[in-house]
């Protein structure tokens, strides 16, 4: 179970780091049947899935309840995935909420891989930021992080 700060809605909000599995490959037609098929097979559930084509390349990121054995799943189909934690960060909902976290990650001179919107409420959102080093990321938004791990 998930601890939330003090102030924050009892929602249904993910952990404080969240794994990510990113795949980028040829696109071609099927290729979001055939991973999600790969992964529904062997009894894996996605939580949540964003699929782009890019000129002639499929980018695929997913959010899964099994990580470690869609991991392998997704490498034993031939694709290669590749991993990712991401920090989930609280902003207001209003113009330059984003702008304003990004170059906060800019100024700390941190490398962001991704960032994702994922959940609105109210007034409010969660964005998922994946930025290197991972623990001087995690210093810079510590008051801001959405969910405290038990």
């Amino acid at each position: 179970m998930t601890a939330y700060r003090a102030g924050y809605c009892a929602l249904a909000l993910p952990p404080l780091i969240m794994n990510q599995i990113t795949i980028v490959t040829k696109d071609y037609n099927g290729l979001t049947a055939d991973i999600t098929s790969a992964l529904g097979s062997n009894d894996i559930n996605i939580e949540s899935l964003d699929a782009k084509k890019i000129d002639d390349t499929g980018v695929v990121m997913l959010k899964v309840d099994q990580y470690d054995r869609a991991l392998r799943v997704l490498q034993n189909a031939g694709w290669n995935a590749i991993t990712e934690d991401a920090l989930i960060v609280r902003v207001k909902d209003e113009p330059g909420a984003i702008a304003h976290l990004a170059k906060r990650f800019r100024d700390a001179n941190l490398q962001v891989r991704s960032m994702r919107i994922v959940q609105h409420h109210g007034d409010w959102g969660a964005i998922a930021v994946s930025a290197e080093p991972l623990e001087e990321a995690k210093a810079l938004v510590k008051d801001e992080l959405l969910a405290i791990d038990p």
